[in-house]
């Protein structure tokens, strides 16, 4: 019984990290799990789940080797592990210093023996495979932004986004919005102390123009902010975005975004009058539908 619950906390404690690898086949499988970006220097955890799908293996050894890589145990050895059972392990492991910035390999191998019904003693079987590790010596953040086609004066809209980094941990990023063609009144800064590598942030501004912007302009919006490093190190960070600003009309109701289906464009903006003659002419028709019945039930 101590023996199931240990190998349930083991794989219950696994970090859960941006990649994974398998290595298997028919008899025993491996999952590794590991950050999708590393910082030469700092230490990372490859996590590491065996788990066999057949009867009578043993002897299992996991080795995980890199040049660009110091592992301060870089084997997991088990003795026996019986069919539909996993164990866990994680290897710790540090990019040694000196190594660009880019791609490099590591080789996992997994050997174990398996005794069949009709084998004189067990089999040794090997698998290898080669996993890939992305370092960056920096933080490196991208700007995926959205904001409405058209917007009305004086009525308030949302720039959202999603700041994605793909380089080391950022820290202190700070971001703000402005326009040159028109004031913007609101939610303009953004910050956030730390996205740690391979990690993504969701943000939105809630923005505002004049309400008496009287010519109708197509304006650039300017996203414009900063991070730094872990040593302090400043990095700029922006985008620019359109959007066509007019007054609302006096009979307009809804919203200026519209919606292109093939050739033709649907606006949910609309007329009182349009709301009107819809209604009257949805009244003529159920007087005319009443009318029909009436007339029928005369001829009977």
């Amino acid at each position: 019984m101590k023996y199931y619950l240990l190998v349930l906390a083991v794989f219950f404690f696994i970090p859960a990290y941006g990649l994974q690898n398998t290595i298997s086949d028919s008899n025993i499988q491996v999952a590794l799990n590991y950050p999708d970006i590393l910082t030469p220097q700092d230490n990372f955890v490859l996590s590491s789940v065996v788990k066999t799908s057949a009867d009578q293996v043993s002897n299992i050894t996991l080795t995980i080797s890199s040049p660009q890589l110091d592992i301060s145990q870089n084997q997991f050895h088990i003795d026996s592990l019986p069919k539909d059972s996993t164990l866990g392990n994680n290897f710790n492991a540090k990019v040694k210093q000196g190594i660009p910035d880019g791609a490099f390999l590591a080789n996992v191998e997994v050997q174990y023996f398996i005794k069949g019904y009709f084998d004189p003693k067990p089999v040794k079987n090997s698998l290898t495979k080669a996993i890939e590790f992305n370092t960056q010596s920096k933080p490196l953040l991208l700007l995926n932004a959205q904001v409405p086609d058209d917007v009305f004066a004086g009525e308030p809209f949302s720039i959202k986004g999603t700041i994605k980094n793909q380089g080391s941990d950022a820290q202190n990023i700070q971001m703000s919005v402005d326009s040159l063609q028109v004031p913007l009144d609101g939610r303009k800064i953004y910050s956030q102390t730390n996205l740690e590598a391979g990690k993504s942030s969701d943000f939105e501004f809630v923005l505002q123009t004049p309400k008496d912007f009287g010519i109708p302009t197509h304006a650039s919006i300017h996203l414009n902010g900063t991070y730094m490093d872990k040593s302090g190190k400043a990095y700029s960070l922006g985008d620019s975005l359109n959007v066509f600003i007019r007054q609302r009309g006096l009979l307009e109701l809804g919203g200026p975004e519209g919606l292109w289906i093939g050739n033709f464009f649907i606006a949910p903006v609309v007329g009182v009058g349009t709301i009107v003659s819809s209604v009257i002419g949805l009244l003529i028709f159920i007087w005319h539908m009443k009318n029909k019945k009436k007339q029928k039930r005369v001829k009977k």
